[in-house]
């Protein structure tokens, strides 16, 4: 598997990642003031999530574009 098909894999799975720490986020936010608590390590968990995959898909156009 080459470099970009590589990118494109961890892309997908980085993209599923992301989005089911939004879901995390999003239902924490329903169950407020429950598990108040957990903002912060959700919220990071759910920023660390999307700065990873924004990283990859610069990679991925930065390879894409040489």
């Amino acid at each position: 598997m080459g470099d970009r098909e590589t990118l494109k894999a961890e892309l997908r799975k980085l993209s599923v990642k992301a989005i089911q720490a939004k879901m995390d986020l999003h239902d924490l936010s329903e169950e407020l003031p429950i598990n108040w608590i957990s903002i912060m390590a959700v919220a990071q968990k759910a920023y660390d999530a999307y700065a990873e995959l924004e990283r990859k898909s610069r990679d991925l156009k930065a390879l894409e574009n040489t």
